[in-house]
């Protein structure tokens, strides 16, 4: 990675003019109710995400499933993701990013709650929810740059994505610590954690509804 980094430092050629402006955090633009609302959104999605990844072994072992398939369940997950983080690009470009956005948002919750939570306990419902969820997510990490994008400046994007990215990594750290202490006060039933990752997705679904109505209007159709 640092090889292929280095050599795009050495080859990349801007098709900008050079801008004084700075690239930093800068926390005033939250005043911008779009970005605002788009900030908290993936904060709440980089919650939730990290939960089944870090937890969907041992979750598998507590279950009663073997040890060799509650570590083959993770990869499993990630191979989902592989193709959840390029195919909703192919589609973002003329539905929208946004609108893409919030339907593979739809379809995480819906992977939590109906087959995670009441299927869980059945190898295909568990392999289902980790292959769906990881398809699903994928979008999260992949366009989430793209819709930040679409709320600034080119000149301006390198504030705006690492102000988000300043606050969104601080849900990236405790998300799991949570999940954990969740896990704990229900007496290590799962389902409790099942539930709080739903609703991080849920309530991020919501904020980036808004966002969408905020940033690009609120017409059902409209391509954003």
């Amino acid at each position: 990675m640092v090889f292929l980094l280095a050599a795009a430092n050495f080859l990349i050629k801007s098709r900008l003019t050079r801008t004084t402006r700075s690239p930093h955090p800068d926390l005033r633009i939250l005043v911008n109710p779009a970005f605002a609302a788009i900030v908290f959104g993936v904060f709440l999605l980089k919650l939730g995400i990290f939960i089944p990844l870090t937890y969907i072994t041992s979750y598998a072992k507590s279950t009663g499933y073997d040890t060799a398939f509650a570590f083959q369940i993770l990869p499993i997950m990630n191979a989902g993701s592989v193709f959840g983080r390029v195919l909703p690009g192919l589609f973002a470009d003329k539905i929208g990013r946004y609108n893409i956005s919030i339907i593979f948002i739809v379809l995480t919750i819906f992977s939590v709650f109906a087959l995670w939570l009441p299927f869980g306990d059945q190898i295909t419902g568990l392999v289902c929810f980790a292959l769906l969820f990881g398809f699903a997510s994928g979008s999260n990490i992949s366009l989430t740059p793209v819709c930040i994008g679409q709320l600034c400046d080119t000149r301006d994007y390198g504030r705006y994505y690492a102000t988000c990215y300043t606050i969104v990594s601080i849900g990236c750290l405790i998300g799991s610590p949570i999940a954990g202490v969740i896990l704990e006060n229900s007496g290590f039933q799962y389902w409790s954690l099942i539930v709080w990752t739903g609703s991080c997705y849920a309530h991020g679904l919501i904020a980036f509804i808004i966002a969408r109505g905020l940033g690009g209007g609120w017409k059902f159709w409209k391509i954003f």
